[in-house]
């Protein structure tokens, strides 16, 4: 009786953790300005290497029109987000700034398709992020005309979209997909601890009264 009431406390215990990490604000993406544009019959054509393939995309994004030159933030909390290098076709050696820190399209002919920058902790607000032409030169920030956005359809992804200073004006020559997730409360990791420690208490409590359950 003493490990079965043991084992009802401790499922007890799961279930709020599971709760309380269920619990943290969700975040989502928000754009403002910028205007609608299709990216079908656009100069040149919208084709970028996808790292994948393009049918990963599809299903969760429109790639059929853009938001251009829409500047991107986060709506209402603060969240982690996670820069992914996605597609690329320029033969420039493009880059991606975040958080001073940076993605290249390529390494000289290396494509680098799946490289990617991630933070624990963004602020509600726009995001400084940028791109650079060729490696160098002046900064295309969010909401410049040389960017594109797509949000995808639940607003907690986005791929975004550059154009570099070369002849097209197709905006695939760099794509990056960003990916938002919840930061939890503070509040949610005071539970998660003292959940925890209950957990191992009442595991070591029921070795002790129990010596078959001891591991070997």
């Amino acid at each position: 009786m003493k490990n079965l009431s043991a084992f009802v406390r401790t499922a007890c215990v799961t279930a709020g953790l599971l709760s309380a990490m269920g619990s943290s604000t969700a975040a989502q993406l928000t754009t403002t300005g910028g205007s609608f544009a299709s990216l079908i019959g656009i100069s040149g054509d919208f084709n970028p290497n996808w790292l994948g393939g393009e049918s990963l995309y599809s299903a969760e994004f429109d790639l059929t029109s853009m938001l251009r030159g829409a500047n991107l933030g986060l709506s209402s909390a603060a969240a982690g987000v996670t820069f992914t290098l996605v597609g690329y076709e320029a033969g420039f050696n493009n880059a991606f700034l975040f958080g001073g820190q940076r993605l290249n399209n390529r390494a000289n002919s290396t494509p680098l398709l799946g490289e990617s920058l991630s933070f624990a902790s963004q602020a509600q607000g726009s995001l400084n992020y940028g791109f650079l032409s060729n490696g160098l030169g002046n900064l295309f920030g969010n909401g410049s005309s040389n960017t594109g956005v797509i949000l995808s359809r639940d607003r907690t992804s986005a791929l975004l979209l550059f154009n570099d200073t070369y002849i097209d004006a197709d905006l695939d020559d760099m794509v990056v997909r960003l990916n938002v997730s919840p930061v939890p409360e503070p509040e949610t990791f005071a539970m998660l601890l003292g959940g925890l420690g209950l957990i191992a208490a009442a595991m070591k409590r029921r070795r002790q009264q129990d010596p078959g359950c001891a591991t070997a």
